[in-house]
């Protein structure tokens, strides 16, 4: 059997699904390469999405063995998680560990409960992460159905979100969001469009969002209310869709913000992550000169 390179160079990566330059903020005519992870070698293994049983209370503290981040850029704007060092786009893995992950999650006003997901390799590829935890609620006492398990990054990430979604949900929907419905968080899989390649979702490193309910009542849902249109949306709840999207990656909230404009993999839900390289699929695709 041919070998793969433990990377591999290669047009228009995908966090989830496929699409082309234009949508990464290329020029339509410009030709992007950035580097894309391979799998690890195969050793048999048994995972599936989260569970009571894999994701157990672990206290307050996360392993002392694994290797700290500690190559956070010094500077960065309020709430940007976003990896924009270009240094590390071809790493293979879990993402790295947050040193102070308990506290900097209280000083975000994050309650969660401390999680386990082993490390380990299955299905051709290295899956888990060292550092997870179940978010229960965050700054913008917002529930969530069902509570996500997440790295401890994508926790703090999502806190930030949450400022993003009740100050456009009170500028477009006179209405703070009340609910989010994901749909998915760990899944130890490959992207779905690129067999091979490692999806997020493999490190709890990603969440999918299919719709936002607000205190009055009204159900915003991705699949129906997003406006793929190239002018602005004719709805209110188009307009907070695409505002809170594109404030997500223009942010640096999130590496990856992947709506409807990308590709029909993702008609139904938003796809949040914090890969080690950064792809924008908010914007509607440019027309070709």
């Amino acid at each position: 059997m041919e070998m793969r390179p433990a990377t591999a160079m290669l047009l228009l990566p995908l966090a989830c699904g496929a699409g082309d330059a234009s949508r990464f903020g290329a020029p339509a005519s410009a030709v992007t390469t950035v580097s894309i992870r391979a799998p690890a070698s195969p050793i048999a293994a048994t995972v599936g999405e989260v569970t009571d049983a894999s994701v157990a209370d672990a206290g307050s503290t996360f392993p002392a063995d694994a290797a700290p981040d500690t190559t956070r850029p010094a500077s960065r704007r309020p709430g940007a998680y976003a990896n924009i060092d270009p240094s590390d786009d071809d790493a293979v893995g879990p993402p790295d560990l947050v040193p102070d992950c308990d506290e900097r999650l209280k000083e975000a006003g994050i309650t969660y409960r401390t999680g386990r997901l082993a490390v380990h390799t299955e299905k051709h590829m290295v899956c888990g992460a060292p550092q997870v935890v179940t978010y229960l609620a965050g700054p913008g006492k917002i529930a969530y159905d069902p509570a996500p398990t997440i790295t401890c990054s994508m926790a703090l990430a999502l806190a930030s979100f949450e400022r993003i979604l009740q100050e456009e949900a009170d500028r477009t929907m006179h209405s703070p969001v009340a609910r989010i419905e994901q749909l998915g968080t760990y899944n130890c899989r490959e992207m779905s469009a690129y067999p091979g390649w490692v999806s997020e979702h493999a490190y709890a490193n990603a969440i999918d969002l299919g719709s936002f309910t607000l205190k009055s009542g009204k159900r915003i849902r991705v699949w129906g209310d997003f406006d793929v249109g190239d002018g602005p949306p004719a709805h209110p709840a188009g307009v907070f869709l695409r505002a809170v999207s594109q404030r997500a990656f223009d942010e640096e909230v999130f590496s990856h913000v992947l709506t409807p404009f990308f590709n029909a993999e993702h008609k139904n839900h938003f796809h949040l992550d914090l890969a080690r390289y950064r792809g924008d699929g908010t914007r509607a695709l440019a027309t070709p000169n």
